[in-house]
Parts: structure tokens; sequence; C-alpha cells
């Protein structure tokens, strides 16, 4: 954690004497990203909802029908509810500014401060709002970890369509004998699913980083940064909270003779840490649910080994370094010269095989506009690197309407993706977004990647996988 400091303290200072800070006053902008097509997660979740139809189980694989697709809308890739959720709160983000705009025209610098602070004070207020909607920010949390459940054939449902439940949101509707199937035959996506909440909502504040700093869209999400990353350093903390047996014991003593009425996992980051270091323990060992049917989801913190509290406490620490970044208090891009532009945030991600830590670097030099992201993944035994960069709006020569983004990774990760494995496994993804300009303001979008097996940052898959994304991106200016 010191050095990363260090790097921190360094990096301001640098910034402070030689750069200026870019002023978010251009004219307010937006841009939907409507999802049409995804492949192969589309036919995943179909046959989840396919075998939910004949009451089945991830190894039913039942016969799927056009109806299984009709619910596409409630079953997304980490990918598509990024966007969607994107796309609602930067709708939001765009009316605040609108607003403020009108209202407090940033035309000196005192009038530019008084205008981003009205917009983030008003535009928490409407993030609040949408935050308990599909498609809004807790909607996304749940998300990610059903789409895990959605590559296996396994259906769950996201509470958020229960309007008016506020934030006591869960995922339910999942069988024991699912889990039993996932924790036997794929225990790294285990490990995942309980982790993959808090991995949505930091991959949320790195795509909305991505239009303010390329984009200048100049969104006012400060208030969600900060809330919501206290909010997941303190889910990962939780196991540590002097109430939290407590708190797991209020869970077993509802819901004994409904199993589908159950959350998934309970709280998430008791199940992570047991999981992450139980990989051969079978899913049934947790034990009946005191007093009910079935299997004992939750993990208290009395079946928490000194190792299993020892790597969690760990993990917890790294995620403060999520606070270090100038984006969390609304500053978007340096300008270090007029050719060159610059921005940073510190990151940590609990995953299948214990955490990313590392960072983004967001640089525009000479109109290139570029994310660079670098850091470590940690297990029990190693540490390793991970590094990727992608290149956004590269142009095709002699075409005004045809542009590409491209992108490119590279890691090595624990074998198998194993908290334990004390050997390394290599592994990359490469990705390609064309998209044409249909119109001023539509453009048609292809994303097109592909991975080796391992970890990605926002992508369902842990297997080998290539998807294809077709999009419609709609912009405001």
């Amino acid at each position: 954690m010191a050095k990363y400091l260090f790097v921190f303290v360094l990096v301001i200072f640098s910034l402070k004497s030689k750069s200026q800070i870019v002023k978010d006053t251009a004219k307010p902008s937006f841009q939907w990203i409507i999802p049409v097509l995804d492949m192969p997660f589309q036919y995943h979740a179909a046959q989840a909802e396919a075998n939910r139809r004949i009451d089945g189980t991830a190894t039913s694989s039942a016969s799927i029908e056009t109806v299984d697709y009709g619910n596409f809308y409630r079953n997304l890739s980490m990918n598509n509810v990024t966007e969607l959720t994107r796309d609602l709160h930067g709708t939001l983000y765009y009316v605040n500014n609108l607003v403020w705009r009108k209202w407090v025209k940033p035309t000196t610098t005192k009038k530019y401060i008084l205008n981003r602070l009205l917009a983030n004070i008003t535009a928490l207020g409407t993030d609040y709002m949408a935050t308990k909607l599909p498609y809004g920010y807790a909607f996304k949390h749940e998300e990610f970890h059903r789409s895990l459940m959605s590559v296996r054939g396994i259906y769950s449902y996201d509470e958020v369509w229960k309007f008016g439940k506020g934030f006591d949101i869960a995922v339910t509707s999942v069988k024991d004998e699912d889990l039993i199937y996932l924790k036997k035959n794929h225990p790294a996506e285990q490990v995942r699913l309980s982790a993959a909440g808090v991995e949505g909502e930091y991959r949320y504040f790195q795509r909305m980083r991505e239009d303010n700093f390329f984009k200048g869209t100049g969104y006012p999400f400060v208030g969600l940064t900060i809330l919501g990353t206290f909010h997941a350093i303190n889910y990962v903390n939780l196991p540590f909270k002097s109430n939290f047996n407590a708190i797991t014991d209020s869970i077993l003593s509802r819901d004994q003779d409904d199993i589908l009425a159950r959350d998934f996992t309970g709280w998430d980051f008791s199940a992570w840490v047991y999981d992450l270091q139980t990989p051969n323990e079978p899913y049934e060992a947790r034990g009946p649910w005191p007093g009910g049917v079935g299997i004992k989801r939750p993990i208290s913190e009395t079946q928490l080994t000194p190792e299993m509290k020892s790597f969690l406490k760990e993990t917890g620490n790294m995620q403060y370094l999520n606070l270090v970044t100038p984006f969390i208090v609304g500053i978007n891009k340096f300008k270090i010269n007029d050719q060159f532009s610059a921005n940073f945030a510190l990151r940590s991600v609990p995953t299948s095989f214990g955490y990313f830590a590392g960072g983004d670097f967001f640089l525009e030099i000479n109109q290139n506009k570029i994310l660079f992201s670098m850091g470590v993944n940690r297990s029990n035994s190693l540490t390793l690197p991970d590094i990727a960069a992608k290149y956004y709006g590269f142009k095709i020569k002699n075409s005004k309407k045809f542009s590409a983004d491209l992108g490119v990774s590279a890691w090595l990760q624990p074998k198998d993706q194993l908290f334990f494995a004390t050997k390394a496994a290599a592994g990359f993804s490469l990705g390609v977004q064309p998209e044409y300009k249909l119109s001023k303001h539509v453009d048609f979008a292809v994303d097109l990647t592909y991975k080796s097996k391992g970890w990605l940052f926002g992508n369902s898959y842990l297997d080998n996988n290539f998807s294809g994304f077709l999009k419609i991106k709609i912009s405001s200016n």
C-alpha cells in the first residue's frame, strides 16, 4: 500500500507543478449505446431460461425455444449491462449538465466551480433514484453476479424487477443443485460469482471515466463515485464487523422452507474467501439450512479460518487504492502541454484467484487516445504481471465514416485460476470495435473480442471465448 501511495503523491506533485486542470466547459453531450446482438452470451442465457421453463437445472440441457430469447432484457452480459447502466445514469448526468449550464453558465473560474458543485450535488440525487431501477447502479451489481450463472445455464432472478423494494435487493430463484454443480465443475467461477458484484461497480467507474476523459462529456458523478467506492470497500470488509455473525443469523432465520426465495450466497465476501480457499470441498459440505430445508448458503465469520481472514483483510485493505484518483474529486483531465493530456485511477478488484491491483492511465498524445492499464494478479503465493492497452478512434485512411477502437491485454495468472496454484498460466485478449457513421447522430458498431482462458476485467467468461456484439450508438452532438 505504501508504495502505491508514494507513487500517487509523486504523480500529483508532478502534475500540479507542470500541468493545468482541463475545465469541462464544452457543450453537454451524451451517447446511448443500444445492444442489438450479443453472442454467444444470449445463447447461454436462453439456455438458462429454457432450463427454468422445464423446472430443470444447469445439466438439463432443455431445448431452446424462441420465447427463451425473448427474455434478453433480463439476461445481460457484463459488457452490455455496463453499457445500459452508463446509458441510464449518463442521460441523467447530461440533463443535470444542461440545467446548470443554463442557470450558472461557466464563463469564469468561480462560475465554473459553482456549476460543477451544483451539478454534482443534483446528480447524486438523480443517481439515488436511478440506482434502484432496472439498469441502474444496484442492478448492475446484481447482473454481474447473474451473468456468471447464465454462462453455465443456471437460471436466477434479479429482485430489482420488484419495483419499490429499495436497496434490500437479492439474486434469487437459484437451486441448490446448480450451486453444487458450479462448485464441483467450475470452482473458480464459484469464487468469482461472489466477487462479481463489486467488480461490476468498479467497471462502471472505469467506463464513465473513459467518457469524461476521452469524450469530454463532463458527467457529474463525483457523489456516486465516492459513495460507491466506499460501499465496495466496506462490503469487502463487512465480515470483520462485530455484528456480522448476527447479520448472517438473521438471513438464516428467513425463508427456511423456500429455497428459491433465498439469496444465492448471503453476504458476498465471507463466501468469496471461503470458496477461494476450499476449491475441492463439495458445496453441500456447508451443511443443512438451520431449521429448514436445503443447504446453508451464507458463510459466517466463525467459519473462516485464520488464513482466510488474513487474505480477506489484505484484499479489503487493497480496496482503498480505488480512492486514489483525481477523478474522485471531479478532475477529469490534466493538460501537460499542447500535445499531451493525462489522468489516472488506481484500482484493486477481487477476482476468481485472489485480486488484481494496479492502475488505469488515461493518455491523449497528439490527439491519439489511449487507455493503458497495468498491475499485478495476486494469489496465495504468486504475484504476476498484467497489462492492457486500448486505442480509441483509430481512423481508417480516406474514410470519414469508418473508425475503430483497438484493444490488447496480456497476463500471467495462477494456473486454472486457483488460489493455491504454484504455477502460472499465460493469457491474452484481442479486441476490435469498428463503427460506421450512419448519420450525424447515429453509428452502427461491432465489437469483436477473443480472450484465452483467464480472468479479464468486465468479461463474463473465464474460459476461452470469442464474443461478438452488435450495437447502435446514438449521440446528442
